[in-house]
């Protein structure tokens, strides 16, 4: 797992054409390096001067995940349970580095995926909080952006 996190600081192979074409094995292992990435940039002991560089680089490093899991082959419900989660969390950290726009289109989009998954799996439905929840927070941010 360190031979993978050392090279995701390599910015080559952070692309979307080294990541495309891998076996389902390494797959599994780069998302497992990925979701430790996110765990530690998570961690809000980072002093401010650095918080919005963390936000990008976990950002950069989920966007990454959803490419990688493509390659992998779970079953439905649990690869449609992590892209919400994902998609939640690119919402809030889109609002955290005041992205609004950016954040109100991507949640409106999360919510409109949950709505049309939620009918098809409805134990879905106890992750609805969390996807309505963002989208109004993007919402409200803007709407206290607009005052100032």
């Amino acid at each position: 797992m360190l031979l993978i996190l050392s090279k995701l600081h390599d910015p080559e192979f952070l692309t979307r054409q080294n990541v495309e074409d891998i076996d389902h094995e390494k797959a599994i292992e780069i998302a497992h390096a990925l979701k430790c990435l996110d765990i530690t940039l998570a961690q809000r002991h980072f002093d401010a001067a650095h918080n919005d560089l963390m936000l990008y680089s976990r950002l950069r490093a989920l966007y990454l995940k959803k490419i990688v899991r493509k390659q992998i082959h779970d079953n439905v419900y649990t690869r449609i349970f992590e892209e919400i989660a994902e998609d939640n969390v690119i919402g809030e950290i889109l609002i955290d580095i005041r992205k609004y726009q950016a954040a109100i289109d991507y949640n409106r989009c999360n919510y409109e995926k949950y709505l049309l998954n939620i009918n098809e799996y409805p134990v879905l439905k106890c992750y609805s909080h969390g996807v309505v929840i963002n989208y109004a927070a993007s919402l409200f941010e803007v709407f206290k952006a607009s005052l100032q």
